[in-house]
């Protein structure tokens, strides 16, 4: 039987609605016009532990990119070697954040990782040096392998809907992945050809 008490409890529930909905697009609308621009100049203001030097692209987008100085030797050569994260109304209304290191072709775009294709044997042995340094390191991150572009994926919390607990997240992850910066750069130094791989005869 409907009674008072069922319309009221009605009128609750709608306005509990209405109100986790524009929370919902408060922290979108916060994501897009301030996370999405303000991680790289805290970035910039706060670096990463440790002696490299950082370079913060794609600022104002649901994705950003950031690249050590010290893999400058692969960008030279057609090889976008970098760290990416996703700061996205998802990202920051859950308080995930996840870090992935890509390799990229720096030159036309897509990477073919087919075969016996440059980018396949530089992400081989990527990998297998990665591998190496986890197994001497037991401090690193927890994280795992992925395919194509993506050598390696770390997921972790922040505070939801707090946007410097993002960019300290985004801080945090990048030292405690310094060790991949010179693993990384010692592969570029060693096994990157003299010769442009993408350069036509």
């Amino acid at each position: 039987m409907n009674g008072p008490d069922t319309a009221d409890e009605t009128s609750f529930y709608f306005d509990y609605e209405l109100q986790v909905d524009a929370t919902r697009d408060a922290v979108a609308k916060l994501a897009r016009e301030v996370l999405q621009y303000e991680w790289a100049d805290y970035l910039r203001a706060s670096p990463p532990a440790g002696a490299h030097a950082w370079h913060a692209l794609d600022s104002g987008r649901p994705w950003g990119r950031v690249t050590p100085a010290a893999w400058e030797r692969g960008r030279d050569s057609g090889y976008d070697l970098h760290f990416e994260h996703y700061p996205t109304p998802r990202a920051l209304q859950r308080g995930q954040f996840r870090l992935e290191l890509h390799l990229e072709d720096g030159v036309h775009g897509d990477a073919d990782f087919s075969g016996d294709s440059p980018y396949a044997a530089l992400r081989e042995r990527l990998v297998a040096a990665l591998d190496e340094l986890r197994d001497e390191h037991d401090d690193l991150p927890a994280g795992k392998f992925g395919t194509g572009r993506t050598l390696w994926r770390v997921d972790s919390r922040f505070l939801a809907g707090d946007t410097v607990a993002y960019y300290e997240a985004l801080r945090e992850a990048l030292s405690a992945h310094d060790p991949f910066v010179d693993a990384v750069a010692a592969v570029l130094d060693d096994e990157l050809p003299d010769a442009d791989p993408f350069e036509r005869d």
